[in-house]
């Protein structure tokens, strides 16, 4: 069965978007998808809602395809995914993170 991860990010005040979106290409993607417990990871820059009504109370949408939850949660321990969410925390106020699996 296939798992998804989600955060749902916001920016922290005073943190220019094209900076975190550098730093997702630069150190993010690359560290992130070398974990054998991440299948996929992208990254969405939230512009606006659909119905064009209100602003989102989000900036950006993490979406990771996970081999196993709990692999996942293991490789987010070692010391090279311990230093990314410590530099992510310097541009990102975490509004929520959620799981779930795929509905075939």
């Amino acid at each position: 069965m296939t798992h998804r991860v989600f955060f749902l990010n916001k920016l922290r005040p005073g943190v220019d978007p094209s900076d975190y979106e550098d730093w997702i290409r630069r150190t993010d993607y690359p560290v992130a998808r070398r974990s054998p417990a991440i299948r996929s990871y992208d990254v969405t820059r939230i512009d606006g809602t659909l119905d064009g009504m209100g602003v989102p109370t989000i900036s950006y949408l993490e979406v990771i395809e996970v081999t196993d939850l709990e692999e996942y949660r293991a490789a987010g321990k070692t010391p090279e995914f311990v230093e990314l969410l410590e530099e992510w925390a310097t541009y990102v106020e975490l509004d929520e993170a959620l799981h779930g699996p795929v509905i075939d």
